[in-house]
């Protein structure tokens, strides 16, 4: 096992970190996500004030990620053809002219429009960034760059919604759309300083989809892509039906809210120790207990009937879920080839983004047929295979000759 470094010469490898060129990428992180949560949301209000039944609502909600879910594969061909580079500041561009777009519409149709052009266009822009991120080191240098990068990606989350809330309550939706082009111009400026990544080349090999499935099926890339899909299934579960459950049990929504503030923070918590837990135990060793962590939170949620048990349970489910992005980018880069990064980042968000399609209906299914309370464990047994899955893939993986 790995020896702790001595206090001073951790806090120094973090300043080092913290004053890089490559910490523009956290910067970007930040205000990239600080753009989309603080828009998304209001666009529903800006349908209300349009008259939109909720049939149209629900319609132009899940066009954002409808036509980003197919092309999720191909946007990380995309990049490796293009490069990382280029491809992020068009999409950047074309960010910065949406919002412009978001203030000028005012038809449901227009805004259907826009959300299924704006899910591609912020696609490219997170592919891009989570390329890039990729490249920016090996070994104890790239961990910390991607806790760094990670802790922004969640807290970039955390604050959307209220940054947008302020702005669409103090200069309405219009002002807010604008806001979000200025984000966009924001991560231009920052990208602008930032290390250049690699340029595009053309990858041997047959088509896309041969080279999708064979790099799929590859043990590594297999087990990030399982892991990720565990764990935005948690996430989703957290966003829709625990907050439901939870007020079945006639708990208050002031602390359901705390509840999943709890795991918010927990998310956030934990990937500041990543690259720590990373040094001492290695990133297979913390993608699956990480992975395991977060599928025991979730599950026995409902049967946590203390205050004290339930936010526990949020502390599992929070850390568990929290700890995947930056285990799972730093696997992709170590085991990836340079010439198919976008490729494999595709290959993450198309499973993530699966997930987000998946789980309203698996877990929906599950709890019609046997109640929203069985419901849970019932996923969690689905979960805990795919994890179990996971950690077998790593197995053959460490089994390998030469394998670190």
């Amino acid at each position: 096992m790995p020896a702790t470094p001595p206090l001073g010469e951790s806090a120094t490898t973090w300043r080092q970190a913290f004053t890089s060129r490559w910490a523009l990428l956290s910067l970007a992180a930040l205000l990239y996500w600080i753009a989309s949560h603080s828009l998304r949301p209001f666009v529903v209000l800006r349908l209300d004030t349009l008259g939109a039944s909720a049939q149209e609502v629900g319609l132009v909600a899940a066009a954002y990620a409808s036509l980003a879910l197919l092309l999720a594969i191909p946007g990380g061909r995309a990049i490796d053809r293009l490069g990382s580079t280029r491809v992020l500041y068009g999409s950047l561009i074309a960010m910065v002219g949406i919002g412009a777009a978001y203030a000028f519409a005012d038809t449901i149709p227009q805004l259907f429009a826009l959300q299924m052009i704006n899910g591609v266009v912020e696609l490219g822009v997170w592919l891009s960034l989570q390329t890039l991120a990729s490249h920016a080191g090996t070994g104890d240098v790239l961990a910390r760059q991607l806790s760094m990068f990670s802790f922004a990606w969640g807290l970039g989350i955390a604050i959307g919604p209220t940054v947008g809330g302020l702005v669409y309550e103090s200069i309405g939706f219009p002002g807010l759309a604008f806001t979000y082009s200025a984000l966009a111009a924001g991560i231009l400026i920052a990208m602008w300083f930032a290390p250049a990544g690699p340029a595009g080349m053309r990858a041997r090999g047959g088509g896309l989809g041969r080279d999708a499935r064979q790099t799929a099926r590859q043990p590594a890339i297999r087990s990030v892509l399982l892991s990720s899909f565990v764990a935005m299934y948690i996430i989703s579960i957290k966003n829709t039906f625990y907050p439901l459950s939870l007020e079945e049990r006639g708990i208050t929504e002031t602390r359901i809210g705390v509840l999943l503030s709890i795991m918010g923070v927990a998310s956030l918590g934990v990937r500041v120790l990543v690259p720590m837990l990373l040094r001492r135990f290695g990133p297979r060793f913390v993608l699956v207990v990480g992975t395991s962590v977060g599928v025991v939170g979730i599950s026995l949620t409902p049967w946590m009937l203390h205050p004290v048990l339930l936010v526990a349970a949020a502390v599992f489910t929070g850390a568990g879920y929290g700890s995947n992005p930056p285990v799972a980018m730093q696997l992709l880069g170590e085991h990836s080839a340079e010439s198919k990064r976008g490729l494999v980042m595709g290959l993450r968000a198309a499973s993530t983004r699966l997930a987000q399609v998946l789980q309203p209906l698996v877990f929906g299914s599950l709890a019609a047929a046997a109640g929203t309370g069985l419901a849970f464990p019932i996923s969690g047994v689905i979960l805990a295979a795919m994890t179990l899955r996971t950690r077998r893939d790593l197995r053959a993986l460490s089994s390998r000759p030469g394998a670190g």
